[in-house]
């Protein structure tokens, strides 16, 4: 587990600096984050629209094309505004909102009268002066300013005006700023809300007439969508209210509010505001996420027009809360939102509204705050910890699963909770560390394929060098695993290369080495090494073979096979006749890639490694081409053996059994099964000190094939045993003093 962990560390120091940049990210709030957060919310918003609230009713008065066709151009006359005004005040409407700036004079034409008559040359003097004193005694009843600030002053109204960025534009008159508990002024110098430089205000006249104002300023987000509502602004380091924030409070009857905030960085950063009694979720900035209600014309919408000319039903507005405004396109009052690209701002106006009574405002969750940073540490952690350890696969599969429950998690507490979780920096986190653990996975993997081919391009098939790099279960590592490893070399090869010349030595050994080497590949065995004239390979390394025995034995045998074509080459240039010996031991190895920083190599080591070794060393005392260990012997392959001999070698203690493959079981002619049999019955015994036998067996088994050395070595030990007993507790084994 160690190990696991240092093997992991450059993973997890990437995967930390990731999540220190998370953490500054969202500190920061890039643009690109808004971005993403903006578009997973105008995709829940389509996904979850909420249900249209029966109280308290909101409702839309509409300047459309139907009611300028009946009234007349925009902007009509100050009277039909206060006709409009006192019908709705008769249909029992509670509070009226003007989603219109009302911040110019308008015109008397008693007054232009009075200005041209001034200016007209009479013959009569006296006749002048009687027609200004008529159009004096006129003015008042023609004056629609005047009769729309009375009209006013006994409705219960919220005009509107504009907050903007041009510091040139100060036109008409401000409400007052918004109060706190204390009914004082609230400075605005230490919160973050909207800062605006210039207004578009209200005629002083209506604002003494109806001193309850909002602005009806909408700030999209950066991409242009209306998505959140601010419901407050900042001039002058004063605070104001807009137009939906103002209505409601008229609605509730009340003239303050509460701010809740929570310090940072020497700022009162916004959680909320409280009015009465409701409590309104907001960013930092004073702005509410806006939960639209469906799309446009959702709200009830009645034209201004068959207002004026009473044809409503008489109860059909009591109680609710009006919203004079239009859809128009020349008023140019529409707006890009998360449904629409056409909204209407009076109904965007009309969905804050509904939110802020209904108590259905939408809470966005704050990322920095201790708990947002705290979650995203905790989870960051758990992923940086986790990803390592994965496989690509589980990997991918542990990604999906968290982007997946994140994103129901986030339509969850959207539906149900009215929460949103700006899940952008989370997904963001997630991403960038499974690109990390992907990338990182990639590049250590393609160095680990070019490490293998490196080392083991020379020593394996090409084809084999693949398999390994596609395979997830080849390692360098050292580790200990059951093979079969082989040695083979020439036999007598000092007196051989003393009656040659150097480059006779070079082409003997390249003429003896290229076919054994192709052998052992199609074998699939690796080359361990070539030293003078030995060579080494095993095989179950470092791809597993779990028939490693198998294909080392049948390797071995084909090399046999082919040696009478190896010498017939050497003959046709000159090079003289080899015979080779092959020792193969099968059992428990350490495999991996040794050495030092400045050589290394892929190898195995182990007592069966040297047990080989002495059994190639013994093929020249028994005179026999292949010598196997017991371990061989028994596992499950389809050979003929035969047991050569019982025996200690030279550096171990422990006995071992040796035996010679002889073929394939199922291609064994008669007569050697015959003869093996007549060696087996011989055996048996030498071993149960039947000396006479024995030799009487042996003999027979030397006039069949007197050239036999194996024959040979047990007569003369059996003739020693006759001349000298072995002591009692002789086990049968035979103690080899040299290589």
């Amino acid at each position: 587990m160690i190990k696991a962990i240092k093997n992991r560390t450059i993973q997890f120091g990437l995967g930390i600096l990731c999540l220190i940049v998370i953490l500054v990210l969202q500190s920061e709030q890039p643009s690109f984050l808004n971005r993403i957060n903006g578009l997973i919310y105008d995709y829940l918003s389509k996904l979850n629209l909420h249900q249209k609230k029966n109280f308290p009713r909101v409702v839309i008065i509409d300047i459309d094309d139907y009611s300028v066709q009946r009234e007349g151009r925009w902007p009509w006359p100050r009277d039909k505004i206060a006709l409009l005004l006192n019908n709705l005040k008769n249909l029992g409407v509670r509070v009226v909102a003007f989603d219109i700036v009302f911040s110019d004079v308008e015109k008397n034409y008693a007054q232009s009268l009075k200005e041209k008559v001034a200016q007209l040359a009479f013959t009569q003097k006296d006749m002048q002066q009687q027609i200004i004193h008529l159009l004096n005694e006129i003015e008042p009843y023609v004056d629609n300013d005047q009769i729309f600030a009375s009209t006013l002053s006994s409705n219960n109204a919220v005009l509107g005006y504009l907050l903007h960025y041009d510091v040139q534009v100060k036109k008409g008159s401000l409400p007052q700023p918004l109060l706190n508990q204390n009914a004082k002024p609230i400075d605005a110098t230490n919160y973050i809300v909207p800062e605006f430089l210039g207004y578009n205000g209200i005629l002083p006249l209506f604002l003494k007439a109806s001193p309850h104002a909002g602005f009806v300023s909408n700030i999209p987000d950066l991409d242009g969508v209306i998505r959140h509502g601010s419901l407050l602004g900042n001039y002058a380091n004063k605070l104001y209210a807009n137009i939906a924030l103002a209505a409601a409070m008229q609605y509730l009857a009340t003239d303050h509010v509460k701010l809740v905030t929570h310090a940072r960085h020497g700022k009162e950063l916004l959680d909320g505001i409280t009015i009465k009694d409701i409590f309104i979720p907001t960013n930092h900035k004073g702005q509410i996420l806006i939960p639209f209600w469906g799309l446009p014309g959702t709200i009830d919408y009645y034209s201004a027009s068959d207002v004026i000319q009473n044809k409503l039903s008489p109860n059909e507005l009591t109680g609710s809360i009006v919203i004079v405004g239009s859809t128009m396109v020349l008023l140019a009052d529409l707006h890009q939102t998360p449904l629409s690209q056409t909204f209407p701002g009076a109904e965007i106006n009309a969905n804050i509204i509904t939110a802020i009574l209904t108590q259905e405002a939408l809470a966005e969750f704050n990322w920095n705050t201790v708990t947002g940073i705290l979650a995203i540490s905790v989870l960051g952690g758990i992923l940086v910890i986790l990803f390592p350890f994965c496989s690509p696969f589980i990997l991918l599969l542990f990604y999906f699963l968290i982007i997946t429950l994140i994103s129901g998690t986030s339509f969850l507490l959207f539906h149900y909770q009215n929460t949103f979780i700006a899940p952008a920096i989370i997904f963001l986190l997630t991403t960038l560390l499974a690109i990390i653990n992907f990338s990182y996975d990639f590049i250590l993997e393609k160095r680990q394929k070019n490490k293998i081919k490196q080392l083991f391009g020379q020593y394996v098939p090409p084809s084999y060098v693949k398999k390994l790099t596609d395979s997830e279960n080849s390692s360098m590592e050292g580790e200990t695993r059951e093979m079969t490893v082989f040695f083979a070399d020439i036999r007598d090869f000092t007196t051989l290369s003393e009656h040659l010349e150097a480059k006779e030595i070079k082409r003997l050994l390249n003429e003896f080495f290229t076919p054994i080497t192709d052998i052992i590949f199609s074998h699939k065995g690796t080359i361990d090494k070539y030293v003078g004239d030995m060579i080494m390979a095993f095989w179950g390394a470092p791809l597993p073979d779990n028939e490693h025995c198998y294909h080392a034995i049948s390797a071995a045998l084909t090399i046999k096979d082919n040696l009478e074509e190896i010498n017939k080459k050497l003959l046709e240039v000159n090079l003289p006749y080899i015979r080779i010996g092959m020792g193969l031991a099968t059992g428990l190895m350490d495999v991996g890639d040794m050495g030092s920083e400045f050589r290394r190599s892929y190898t195995v080591l182990g007592d069966t490694v040297n047990l080989a070794s002495r059994l190639q060393d013994l093929t020249k005392y028994y005179q026999i081409s292949i010598l196997v260990n017991e371990s061989s012997q028994m596992q499950d392959t389809p050979f003929l053996w035969r047991l050569v001999d019982q025996i200690t070698v030279k550096g171990r203690h422990i006995p071992v059994k040796i035996y010679e493959p002889l073929g394939y079981r199922k291609e064994a002619p008669p007569e050697l099964l015959a003869e093996l049999q007549e060696y087996e019955q011989g055996l048996k015994c030498y071993y149960a000190q039947e000396w006479e036998k024995a030799k009487e067996q042996f003999l027979k088994l030397l006039a069949q094939d007197p050239e036999r050395r194996l024959y040979q070595i047990f007569l003369r030990r059996i003739e020693d045993f006759i001349q000298k007993p072995p002591p009692k507790d002789w086990n049968g084994v035979f103690v080899h003093t040299q290589k």
